[in-house]
């Protein structure tokens, strides 16, 4: 065990054996203290930073034992304080082996990005990936599959969400017991873990799908300013034979195209795709993007990543607002929430998205999605925030965040939308067993067994947490 501090940092109590490096410095607890949305401040006393599961484990019964909270922390990429803790974190980022590689899955561990992930599978061979990719890959496989997993660049029509490829999982509980999971064994952590949010356990391994990758990704983009043609070419599309992945983008009224439709299809060369038989009968004409598979899938990361050097994107304020409607409900909401909305509620670096997403592929009982309507869709929508610089006006976050109440509020009872709880919605608990609904007792019954003194992840308030907090 390595132990590093600061001159006249916080204490603490005798700690078991560590292969890892538990670090206690100022610089390090600042590092971990807020996540995308910089909205949410918890400085934790300590952080570790685990070389096992070993590690992980020692560390949660430490803290189960001295009334300490924990909480797992991939890339971070809530915006509401979801994975902050004012007592341990663990730096599941640490955790970055690709353990095997066959043609239909992988083990990998729980820190190891997706993207790192899709290229070794990639230049494996025979060609895979995995069948779902969300948009920025730069996310740990761990901290995706905590919140669902959304197909942003790749999955959605035939697939499902990532959380919907898992075959099994290594978990560290509450209790500081390390479990293996699936279907099949104790499948009642196993569908607590997938969409959970952090609250039964801290995944440290994953064993998820692959399938045959194709050489290269054609994308065609739609411009719409009026949005009736802007509905009718997406619920064209998504139904089309031959492609692959749809995802559109919106803009505040008043700016133009007010809705980018991105359709893509993926071939081989020696199989290229039939423009006119997807083209066909849509109303907007499209430029067409060719490029290789990989190219495809780092293009939104080739997007992010230099904000964050240039403008300091990951710096920016980030009141994220992020619901699944029901399928036939889509163009009401469009209708009753985009002339709403200003420049403001976006910003020069924020992104309006929509994700269509067949509800049969959705199989897992967490996240929450709307109930039937009789539509085989859903679909994610996300009115994405960033403030202008990281310091924005007063009373920016405040507003932002009343913003998101009145737009859950009136999605949830005008139009049956129900939260993706990766934004910046607060909820009293009582609205948290609301929004589980006929899933909450199975939740709860694995929140009392798996973590019963209740150490992980209180940052969401979805269970009471301990009165008191001790120090590591």
């Amino acid at each position: 065990m390595t132990a590093e501090s600061d001159k006249g940092g916080p204490g603490f109590a005798p700690i078991p054996p560590l292969e890892g490096v538990l670090a206690v410095d100022d610089a390090s607890r600042n590092a971990v203290a807020v996540d995308l949305g910089n909205i949410s401040y918890e400085k934790p006393s300590a952080v570790l930073r685990p070389r096992s599961a070993h590690d992980v484990a020692a560390m949660v019964a430490f803290c189960r034992e001295q009334g300490i909270s924990v909480a797992g922390r991939g890339q971070a990429h809530t915006t509401f304080g979801q994975g902050l803790s004012n007592g341990l974190v663990i730096e599941n980022r640490c955790l970055d082996r690709i353990r095997f590689l066959s043609p239909d899955s992988a083990e990998v561990d729980a820190g190891v990005l997706w993207k790192d992930l899709t290229r070794a599978a990639y230049e494996s061979s025979p060609r895979r990936t995995p069948p779902v990719l969300t948009g920025y890959t730069g996310l740990t496989v761990g901290g995706t599959l905590s919140v669902g997993g959304v197909g942003g660049i790749f999955g959605g029509l035939r697939t499902g969400l990532q959380i919907d490829h898992v075959r099994e999982l290594e978990v560290v509980t509450g209790t500081g017991a390390v479990e293996r999971c699936s279907p099949g064994q104790k499948s009642d952590l196993f569908e607590a873990m997938l969409g959970g949010l952090g609250q039964c356990g801290i995944i440290t391994k994953a064993t998820v799908d692959l399938v045959p990758a194709r050489e290269r990704a054609r994308t065609y983009v739609f411009g719409h300013t009026d949005a009736g043609a802007f509905f009718r070419d997406l619920r064209a599309v998504i139904d089309r034979d031959g492609v692959d992945h749809v995802y559109a983008e919106f803009v505040a009224p008043g700016a133009s195209p007010s809705f980018t439709l991105f359709a893509t299809t993926f071939y081989d060369l020696s199989a290229p795709p039939d423009d006119q038989e997807i083209l066909d009968g849509l109303e907007a004409a499209p430029e067409v993007r060719d490029r290789d598979y990989m190219d495809h899938v780092l293009s939104i990361d080739n997007v992010i990543d230099p904000l964050c050097e240039t403008v300091g994107w990951d710096r920016l304020v980030k009141p994220w607002f992020d619901t699944w409607l029901p399928g036939s409900k889509l163009e009401d909401f469009f209708a009753d929430v985009l002339p709403t909305l200003t420049p403001r509620d976006i910003g020069p670096y924020g992104a309006g998205l929509i994700y269509p997403q067949r509800r049969a592929h959705a199989r897992r009982p967490l996240p929450r999605v709307p109930e039937p309507d009789g539509s085989e869709w859903l679909f994610a929508v996300d009115i994405n925030t960033v403030s202008e610089t990281p310091d924005p006006e007063p009373g920016f976050v405040d507003s932002m965040l009343a913003r998101n109440r009145r737009l859950m509020a009136r999605t949830r009872e005008r139009h049956g939308g129900v939260l993706y709880p990766i934004g910046s919605v607060p909820l009293t608990r009582q609205e948290w067993r609301e929004h589980y609904g006929d899933a909450w007792e199975d939740f709860h019954a694995a929140k009392e067994r798996y973590d019963p003194d209740r150490v992980l992840t209180s940052g969401p308030g979805i269970f009471e947490a301990p009165e008191t907090a001790g120090e590591v």
